[in-house]
């Protein structure tokens, strides 16, 4: 019944429990870096691009997080909720050049991303980390290929929160 109601609402979010402090992962999502680990090759196979980091510029409602990908491409994303360590939601403005399946572009292509955002929600032994995009389709070759764009959202929040619960697991580590 989610899958259904996120495809109508054209939702999606994923989440990862996380062993860790909310002030770590909160560090850990608002500056990402991601361009060590290995990047699924059904991501290159289609087009995704690579994503490298993410750092919050300024921060709190009208600051902004820029994120950067193997291809020079660049979100900016601009905060317009903020609760440290708890949640921040950002509305995205891909650069022109953010291109997926190779051709498609982003900022005025057949699929756009509009927010995104990460909540922090207690549970034992850590925090369930919550990833959600919300995203607008047009024309028919938007609605034509709506499940593969969901599949490929869904995946793609997968790897970063695999990619972030990695980064602090190492830090750990380090720390020990």
């Amino acid at each position: 019944m989610h899958f259904i109601q996120g495809f109508l609402s054209k939702s999606v979010s994923n989440s990862v429990h996380i062993s860790a402090e909310a002030v770590d992962i909160w560090q850990e999502i608002t500056n990402v870096m991601v361009a060590k680990f290995k990047f699924p090759f059904l991501f290159q196979l289609f087009g995704v691009p690579k994503p490298l980091s993410a750092e919050v510029i300024r921060e709190g409602v009208g600051g902004y997080r820029v994120a950067h990908f193997g291809n020079a491409a660049q979100f900016k994303q601009e905060i317009v909720s903020w609760e440290r360590h708890k949640e921040y939601r950002f509305k995205f403005s891909p650069t022109k050049n953010f291109k997926v399946g190779h051709f498609m572009n982003l900022s005025k292509g057949p699929f756009e991303i509009l927010t995104g955002g990460y909540q922090l929600v207690e549970a034992p032994d850590g925090i369930q980390l919550i990833l959600t995009s919300n995203y607008q389709l047009h024309g028919p070759l938007g609605k034509a290929l709506h499940l593969p764009f969901r599949l490929i959202v869904f995946c793609f929040q997968r790897h970063l929160l695999r990619g972030i619960r990695h980064n602090l697991k190492l830090a750990d580590h380090h720390t020990e």
